[in-house]
């Protein structure tokens, strides 16, 4: 965990997490080599440690302008650790949940432009919003199509021949799942609880796949 970290440790963690995480978007994220678990944590806890910073921001600017400041901090946070859960777990799925993370935040930012600019209730004022408001909804729309073509062209490409190294770390994984899948009732939730993330990931995954099939 971070607090048992030496400083050295803990920066280099950072600096290698956080200079993936925050330099790259979240499809180029997924190519970037896949985090340690401390370096997973640590970037976890600095984009936390960030969001309070930012909101903390927010409380010192002019009243008119917290609204969008915490907007901003909130809509950042979300697509850091969207980001970040990319580098954690590549997939389609968690690169398609980053790419909406900007979508979002955009679509939010520009509706409260809209409000800001077009705040009469004359008819020509609520005209003009919902003009504006149509068009945010479009750019959102046409986000939301991007990344869905996105997640489905990198799901449609055929991964890389896997090393011994990974084989082996699937194959180690596997022999966890099913020891917990030999057990039942109370012991098999506490063989699941005490899993790695990445064999729960692993065990969801296939019992989706299961699913999908029936």
């Amino acid at each position: 965990m971070p607090g048992s970290m030496s400083g050295a440790t803990r920066n280099l963690l950072l600096t290698v997490a956080l200079g993936a995480v925050c330099s790259v978007g979240p499809v180029q994220a997924a190519e970037q080599q896949r985090l340690s678990r401390e370096a997973y944590a640590a970037a976890k806890d600095t984009i936390a440690e960030r969001h309070d910073k930012a909101l903390a921001h927010c409380k010192t600017v002019d009243g008119g302008a917290q609204s969008r400041c915490r907007m901003q901090a909130d809509g950042r946070v979300k697509i850091d650790l969207a980001t970040l859960e990319v580098r954690w777990h590549p997939s389609a799925n968690n690169n398609f949940k980053a790419s909406m993370a900007e979508v979002d935040l955009a679509y939010a930012l520009a509706l409260d432009q809209c409000k800001k600019q077009h705040i009469g209730v004359d008819k020509e004022s609520k005209a003009a919003l919902k003009s504006c408001s149509d068009k945010a909804k479009g750019k959102r729309v046409a986000g939301e199509q991007a990344a869905h073509q996105q997640a489905a062209l990198q799901a449609s490409v055929g991964a890389p021949p896997k090393s011994e190294a990974e084989r082996q770390r699937e194959a180690d994984l596997d022999t966890a799942i099913r020891k917990c899948d030999s057990l039942l009732g109370d012991a098999n939730l506490q063989c699941m609880n005490a899993l790695s993330p990445q064999a729960r990931q692993r065990a969801a995954d296939r019992s989706n796949g299961a699913a999908r099939q029936d």
